[in-house]
């Protein structure tokens, strides 16, 4: 157990896979469980999604909170409550007064968790798609145009591929959604008033791990902002945005180079101690069934 007021750093990065877990043999039992270990406002969001990997995303989501919370504060399973800003951003209510950050993304195949040493932390992940919309990459980027800067659309459209370019354009949009996750702001209309820079010497790729990466708000540079920049796998990018003050004991304090990648976590790991504060009359099983029969998405 890594308890808040320890000296260990609370900076983790998981990541969960919706088609690993869809084909595991244990899918029902922990399904049924897990869907009881959820307050039930919880519960009731995770229900309406009308796809399969919305269902179970969502689910997750729930676990990959409740389950770090209770890891890093030593705080029982029943006893974690969540509340939500203005804007809708999930935060720790019980116990209160904590002072790292955790944040949820999902998007493609993956859930992505991290936390941070420090309150506030985004993260976004996004699946590497070649084609969006039957556009080439060309078309894509100028229907996109709006939500670049001038600089950033010069970056995306002087790669040399299309699979380079919607690359490059996905990798911006991480960062986007990263920082603005980070501040709790949500989407905004001016995005190309959030303008990055990126060294090219540094090959975006999978395996790679970039820390480099700067950012200028309604054009003034950010310093208060770090942010991480790597790959789950080869068909999926994520960011991580977080405040650039960590406290002492925050291995990303202690050495300017440190790297923490992602780790891919099952429901067995999220499960591990979670007691049911949502019961069900019958276990679980009709919500099993319902999910089941949900539909799944085509990309």
């Amino acid at each position: 157990m890594v308890v808040e007021n320890s000296n260990q750093c609370l900076c983790h990065r998981y990541a969960f896979s919706l088609s690993k877990a869809g084909r595991d043999e244990d899918l029902s039992k922990n399904f049924q469980y897990a869907i009881q270990c959820i307050a039930p406002d919880e519960f009731d969001k995770m229900h309406k999604f009308r796809y399969k990997e919305d269902t179970l995303a969502s689910l997750v989501g729930r676990l990959f909170l409740r389950q770090v919370a209770k890891k890093m504060t030593g705080c029982s399973w029943d006893k974690i409550k969540f509340s939500r800003t203005d804007r809708g951003k999930p935060y720790l209510s019980s116990p209160p007064n904590t002072t790292f950050g955790m944040n949820i993304s999902h998007q493609g195949d993956y859930v992505a968790f991290a936390s941070s040493c420090t309150p506030n932390v985004g993260v976004d992940c996004m699946r590497l798609d070649i084609k969006r919309n039957n556009k080439t990459a060309d078309e894509y980027i100028t229907s996109m145009a709006k939500a670049a800067s001038v600089e950033e659309l010069k970056v995306m459209r002087g790669q040399p591929t299309d699979a380079m370019k919607m690359t490059t354009f996905y990798r911006f949009w991480c960062l986007k959604e990263a920082v603005l996750k980070a501040t709790g702001q949500g989407i905004i209309n001016n995005l190309d008033s959030i303008d990055f820079r990126v060294d090219p010497s540094e090959r975006y790729r999978h395996g790679a791990f970039i820390k480099s990466t700067t950012v200028k708000i309604d054009d003034r540079k950010a310093y208060n902002w770090m942010f991480e920049e790597s790959f789950i796998d080869q068909h999926h990018s994520v960011a991580v945005c977080y405040d650039s003050s960590p406290p002492s004991k925050c291995k990303f304090h202690q050495n300017d180079e440190a790297k923490i990648f992602f780790s891919k976590v099952d429901l067995d790991w999220l499960l591990q101690d979670a007691t049911i504060i949502n019961p069900l009359d019958d276990g679980g099983k009709q919500e099993y069934v319902e999910f089941m029969s949900k539909p799944k998405k085509t990309f």
